[in-house]
């Protein structure tokens, strides 16, 4: 038998009762291939990167299982078509490894990046990018000239192709 950790994540408009139902549905799953639960730890809710299924957050748990490489291929399988799990991910681990660490997971935040077009928009029509107060550009010519610089020969390129 060999330790693995599977991580899944659940649609977070389930109550705590539900939750616990499906806690012990995932749980069935490991069984019924003859794998042996460690722990089950709850993560956390968190926002997800991209919506799975039409949800935007969603709640992370963690399971430590023993169980025998063949079947790990049955369990992601079932795990799959369970409609409760929106994701899942099983991995092995070390034996000596300590999982009784605190999980850190990060909100993701969006960062905004300003296309080409935009960019080329905005300076055609002569506007400036808005700086926010509490940042200082250093350099501020340099930066301009280099920009400058990169979109000749970008236009260049494009001249030759």
């Amino acid at each position: 038998m060999k330790q693995y950790e599977l991580l899944y994540i659940i649609a977070s408009s389930f109550t705590d009762e539900e939750m616990s139902q499906i806690e012990a549905k995932v749980a069935g799953i490991l069984t019924k291939f003859q794998a042996t639960v460690t722990s089950t730890k709850r993560l956390g809710k968190l926002r997800l990167t991209y919506p799975i299924n039409n949800q935007r957050h969603g709640l992370y748990v963690m399971v430590l299982f023993t169980a025998e490489p063949a079947n790990i291929a049955k369990i992601e399988g079932a795990l799959r078509i369970t409609n409760e799990v929106l994701r899942s991910l099983v991995t092995s681990r070390e034996e000596d490894e300590d999982y009784e660490q605190k999980f850190d997971l990060i909100q993701f935040t969006e960062v905004n990046i300003e296309t080409r077009e935009e960019r080329s928009r905005r300076q055609d029509r002569g506007d400036k990018p808005a700086a926010k107060p509490e940042e200082k550009v250093e350099g501020k010519e340099v930066v301009e000239d280099l920009e400058k610089k990169i979109d000749a020969a970008l236009q260049e390129d494009k001249k030759i192709v």
